[in-house]
């Protein structure tokens, strides 16, 4: 192209020049008709169709047809300058963008929370309750990795993994896998992280019947978005995993808790997932669960069974600008043979978030669950919640709760969190 360019240049000062002769040879006037040797004239339009046709080759060469605009090309080096030696390679990641670094996060969690019950040892108190480190970014073409490591002050535990994981994105069309330490695919939130929540504390049938706050295992998975019609989304999540052992929470001593899945082994889990948009404004989600794996024996060592059945229900409704609706229910069914016994323990929440601008949401949460270990035994509270969002890596938020529970039936507790982070921190929001 940068031919085409200089051929194009030498046409306009040939031109030029020629107009120029002519007008040296004869002497214009504004009414006499200005005239040149019909020989040079020949040579002229003979040179200028010479030019003509060598532009149009080159522009074929390149690839150029008529009337388009021409391609970008580089402008080759200067041939003074000294030959640099050429950078390092770096990894591309999707899109063909080259990484340097890696997205390195940092998350924080304050927590203070005052209570009626004089069994919480964490009332009147406010502390330090997690620090979070996202380190994530391509280490291959299609292949993520995503790395969580967290420590908690307020239950004196070391940094630990919380997530640590390889996705190979699109094998084939819609198709993603995972490798590594990872949240499973169970429920509507267990995936994401506790500072994604759009509540303070779990709800009472997750942390009792699930994990205390996410149900997490070692191992395979694949996700896979199904073909369909009309504008329905559907995904299936399987997956093989290492149970975590027992989980048995840390944060209330003294007051009864469930023990979740406590998978004591391997377990295998499965989601699908559709949603709907209903109009322009509109979408419900309806989504499917089931996780079974290893329990604790309590007769027959290693002969224990735990199996876990969720339903849950999402449904959001946009509104002028960013204003925005959720209603949501989700079920829990846990059912366990020991070796000895069976036992079951089910238990729901119902969910309201109403977000009127892009920065403040109300909530209310009512949630109702039995435990696993004492059938004869449930809790329940109604919560109301209040967030006030500064920018996208500060928030505040508080929630009131109102509750019953073994040892107190009627007790009210005040929480409230400020979560603050620094860096890109790329995983799955609310």
């Amino acid at each position: 192209m940068r031919c085409g360019a200089m051929l194009l240049l030498y046409v306009l000062i040939f031109g030029s020049f020629g107009i120029a002769r002519a007008q040296d040879q004869v002497a214009p006037a504004a009414e006499e008709t200005v005239t040149v040797p019909k020989s040079e004239y020949d040579a002229l339009k003979a040179r200028l169709d010479a030019v003509e046709r060598e532009v149009q080759e080159l522009k074929e060469k390149l690839g150029q047809g008529p009337g388009q605009p021409p391609p970008a090309v580089e402008a080759p080096p200067e041939a003074a300058a000294p030959a640099a030696p050429a950078p390092e390679a770096q990894p591309p990641a999707a899109g063909g963008k080259q990484l340097a670094l890696p997205d390195i996060s940092l998350i924080g969690q304050v927590k203070a929370r005052a209570s009626s019950d004089t069994r919480d040892d964490l009332r009147n108190s406010v502390r330090l309750s997690e620090l979070e480190l996202g380190v994530q970014g391509y280490v291959y073409p299609d292949v993520k990795a995503d790395a969580f490591i967290t420590m908690s002050p307020e239950e004196n535990s070391p940094a630990q993994v919380e997530e640590a994981y390889l996705t190979y994105l699109g094998p084939m069309k819609g198709l993603n896998f995972y490798v590594g330490e990872k949240h499973v695919a169970f429920g509507r939130t267990n995936i994401l992280h506790n500072h994604s929540w759009l509540y303070v504390d779990q709800p009472l049938v997750l942390r009792n019947l699930v994990a205390e706050e996410s149900l997490g295992g070692e191992g395979v998975g694949a996700s896979y978005v199904l073909p369909t019609r009309g504008g329905m989304f559907a995904q299936l999540d399987l997956g093989t995993w290492t149970g975590p052992g027992p989980g048995q929470p840390t944060s209330l001593p003294n007051i009864m808790v469930g023990p979740g899945a406590s998978f004591s082994n391997r377990f295998n889990t499965a989601r699908l997932w559709t949603g709907y948009p209903v109009d322009d404004n509109t979408e419900l989600e309806v989504g499917g669960s089931y996780a079974t794996g290893g329990g604790q024996g309590v007769a027959i060592p290693g002969e224990g069974r735990v199996q876990l059945s969720g339903v849950d229900v999402s449904y959001r409704h946009f509104g002028e600008g960013t204003s925005r609706l959720l209603l949501r229910g989700e079920g829990v069914w846990r059912q366990e043979d020991n070796g000895l016994t069976s036992s079951t323990a089910h238990g729901y929440y119902l969910f309201s978030n109403w977000r009127p601008e892009k920065y403040k949401s109300v909530g209310l949460l009512y949630d109702w669950s039995e435990f696993p270990q004492a059938p004869d035994f449930h809790e329940s509270a109604l919560s109301l919640i209040l967030t006030k969002q500064f920018s996208e890596q500060y928030y505040l938020r508080l929630q009131a709760k109102h509750g019953s529970r073994p040892g107190d039936s009627s007790y009210n507790e005040l929480s409230l969190q400020w979560v603050w982070g620094v860096g890109p921190h790329t995983h799955s929001l609310e």
